[in-house]
């Protein structure tokens, strides 16, 4: 794990979370929070953000649980904190 960039696990991350917001299903649930447990530490880790790290880590806890309009809410919040945090969004 130690060996994950979070900019690499940030550009799977984008594309994952929207199409999961697009079509919410439980298999897509356990698969971006399987990434999500890889993302929000190496962003405590790399970029010294508590905050964004910790947005990361509720958004993949709120998964399949809360609504996909609520977590679109959550999902919005954590790119502009990505933003703040000098980490691109994929192409």
């Amino acid at each position: 794990m130690l060996n994950d960039d979070c900019q690499s696990l940030f550009d799977q991350f984008v594309p994952m979370a929207r199409q999961y917001l697009d079509s919410p299903g439980v298999m897509a649930a356990l698969e971006l929070d399987q990434l999500c447990m890889k993302l929000y530490p190496a962003v405590a880790r790399e970029k010294q953000d508590q905050e964004l790290s910790n947005m990361i880590r509720d958004f993949g806890r709120g998964l399949p649980r809360k609504e996909a309009d609520e977590l679109a809410v959550m999902f919005d919040g954590i790119i502009e904190q990505a933003r703040v945090a000098g980490l691109n969004l994929p192409a």
